[in-house]
Formats: C-alpha cells, structure tokens, sequence
C-alpha cells in the first residue's frame, strides 16, 4: 500500500463517483412535473458519437407537464426522439410535431407516487450497500498492510477511524438526497 494520502484520496473518488450516480439515477425520476435538468442527461446518437441531449437541441417546458426538445439539425428527429424514448421508458411517449418533439408528463397517481417511493428507497439502500462494499475492500487494503508490517498500530486504527468518517458521510449524503426526493414525491 502507497502512503495513506494516496489511498484516501482513491477512496474519496471511489466514493464520490457512487454517489454522483446515485444523484444521476434520483435526478432521472420523474416527480409529476418536467425536470429539465435530468432531460440534459440523456445521450443522442448525432454526428457518429454520443452526445448529452443539450448539445444538439433547445430544451423548454412551456408549462410544468410538457417539455418540448427543438433540435438545431432537423435531421435528428428520430434519433432524439428514440433516445428520449429509452430515457423514460414506457412512462412517457414523445410525440414529434413542427420539427419538434413535445413530451408530455401525466401527473403522478397515488399509485405512482408509491412506487416512486419504493424505488428510490430501494435505489438508496443499493447505494448505501455500494459504499459499505467499497469501505469493506479498503479495509481490507489496510489489513493486509498492517499483517505485512507497512503500518503501525496507531497508523492501523488512525486508518480505519477516517476509513470509517468518509464512509459516514458519504452514507449521510446518500440518506440526505433521499428524504430529498421522498419530500417533493409527498
């Protein structure tokens, strides 16, 4: 094992990068009115590559259940319209029109609200597995540095109280960005 600044630096960014997807995957859910920002996630096929969704096309919601996405290149109509479909899934349907595609969002049913709530109480719990995974891989690393002599007692233990701190608050992060989202569901 490298020095311990190297090494929580690599688990700081091990860290962070569940956490942003986790954001990404609540961001992608939909909360009975247009997100504009987890519209700009979504990936288009233009031009041979992958591209964000803002990149190729205008971006409005002219009220709070459509969203309307104007491409600049005409020519990209379909594919727009076939990304946004496998973004959303069976929940929404674009409905091209006017060199545009308009997107509507039904308002959320009870029903729905409670799977929405079910889900990202689900999708929390993934993640905060992930991060415990990722503490448990990394307190291995200092084990197995400790039993090969590399650090000393107090280094041993002052590794796993911070091992543990970053895990804690990158687990807070996650439960924080939860009751979030379970708030604007209720």
């Amino acid at each position: 094992m490298g020095d311990l600044e190297t090494f929580f630096e690599e688990l700081e960014l091990d860290l962070e990068e569940q956490l942003e997807r986790f954001q990404k995957e609540v961001a992608k859910m939909r909360i009975g009115e247009v997100n504009i920002e987890s519209a700009k996630q979504i990936q288009v096929e233009a031009y041979g590559s992958k591209v964000p969704l803002y990149q190729v096309a205008t971006l409005s919601a002219p009220n709070a259940m459509t969203l309307v996405v104007t491409p600049w290149d005409k020519n990209l109509l379909k594919n727009l319209a076939d990304a946004i479909n496998d973004y959303y899934g069976s929940d929404i349907t674009p409905n091209i029109k006017d060199d545009a595609i308009y997107i509507n969002f039904p308002p959320l049913t009870k029903e729905r609200q409670q799977e929405y709530l079910k889900l990202i109480k689900k999708l929390a719990e993934t993640y905060r597995q992930r991060l415990r995974d990722i503490r448990n891989e990394y307190k291995n690393k200092i084990e197995s540095a400790k039993q090969e002599g590399n650090l000393t007692e107090d280094d041993y233990y002052k590794a796993l109280e911070k091992l543990d701190t970053y895990t804690k608050k990158y687990v807070e992060q996650i439960n924080s960005i939860y009751e979030h989202k379970k708030q604007e569901l209720l």
